[in-house]
């Protein structure tokens, strides 16, 4: 009895400290960005996603509403982190009114109502359009502009591809891949491949807790090895730790397994197959940029310019790194976090919007 008891306690302590951790990495290192207005929208199927709004800072263009979507296991905090510097801050700036999806589940408001078996095609099929048709309704625009970052520019294109989609005048993409051919994860996954099916036992993954315990730890000058989606020298230490603190959101299960498949299988398409999203790129209409950074380790630049299948439509693609005019390097997270992306990544988005 008395070792159940200790074990017991020895548990208790330890989660208390567990839970002591993430409150003051959260409290201490996490920052607040200040939007306009933000609000729970239900989607068809009976979840939530959430919109943040960025009203403009200057004379309003006379140019549709953008919306902003992030990554896989991010929040709407990606775009909006510094109050000067990010990239929702520097489109108000310009005059646009500022849209931020963040999708079901990355937030604890949203999280109770995922399932395990959401995945991107929910995301493409449901939430996406959803926040198009919403953000539409507010504004009475008949189209938006989408800048999407990594996933958030693969269900871009997915929508307006493959799914046959609209609602979209003009596409940015940043450091989203367009096809998965010879993945740098790849041997990493299959390792993993035993514990998929003990994954689809969860609602989520909880990458938020997983960022928040690490953040108090990682600083400027870790070695890169370290930092695999992030390049240190792109952040000042207290930036770099802002950002796992802030930027990163909880996932369904099925969001992560699809993703491990389509880097084990080298595909990107729908969970059932019977949507291939590479190869609907070429039905895209909607002018497109493409971003990618010059060292991404999570959306290496091969991948990212397999979008060139669209190249039926405007098309630029840029690269962002030190052999192309930047300063340093760049990794994935560094193209909407990055210290320096405010200079030498956003003012390319901001342009290629202003078209009419």
């Amino acid at each position: 009895m008395n070792a159940w008891f200790l074990f017991a306690a020895a548990f208790v302590a330890l989660a208390a400290l567990l839970f002591a951790w993430l409150e003051g990495a959260a409290r201490l290192l996490a920052r607040r960005f200040a939007f306009d207005e933000v609000d729970l929208v239900p989607t068809s199927d009976g979840a939530l996603f959430v919109l943040g709004h960025v009203r403009p800072r200057s004379a309003p263009r006379d140019l549709p509403p953008v919306i902003l979507c992030h990554g896989l296991a991010m929040n709407r905090h990606t775009f909006a982190l510094d109050p000067e510097r990010s990239l929702a801050a520097c489109l108000a700036r310009d005059g646009r009114d500022v849209w931020i999806l963040e999708l079901r589940g990355a937030h604890g408001d949203t999280r109770d109502r995922v399932q395990s078996e959401h995945s991107f095609d929910t995301y493409a099929r449901v939430d996406l359009p959803a926040a198009i048709a919403e953000v539409r309704a507010r504004t009475g625009a008949r189209e938006v502009d989408w800048v999407g970052f990594s996933m958030g520019g693969m269900l871009a294109y997915a929508h307006l591809g493959a799914l046959r989609g609209d609602g979209v005048r003009r596409l940015a993409t940043l450091g989203s891949p367009a096809g998965f051919r010879g993945h740098p994860m790849r041997a990493e996954v299959r390792l993993l491949r035993p514990f998929f099916g003990l994954l689809r036992l969860f609602r989520f993954v909880p990458y938020r807790a997983a960022l928040l315990l690490a953040a108090p730890l990682v600083w400027r000058s870790m070695p890169p090895v370290l930092t695999r989606g992030i390049r240190p020298a792109n952040f000042s230490t207290e930036a770099l730790r802002a950002t796992l603190a802030s930027s990163f959101g909880d996932t369904p299960s099925g969001v992560t397994l699809q993703f491990a498949r389509w880097i084990l299988d080298e595909r990107f398409d729908s969970e059932d197959r019977s949507y291939d999203y590479a190869a609907g790129l070429s039905s895209l209409r909607a002018p497109l940029l493409v971003i990618a950074g010059s060292h991404d380790r999570l959306a290496p630049k091969a991948n990212v310019f397999e979008a060139r299948a669209a190249a039926s439509v405007e098309t630029r693609f840029m690269v962002v790194g030190s052999a192309d005019g930047a300063r340093e390097d760049y990794d994935h997270i560094d193209l909407v976090l990055g210290d320096r992306a405010c200079d030498e990544v956003f003012p390319a988005v901001v342009e290629w919007l202003r078209a009419a």
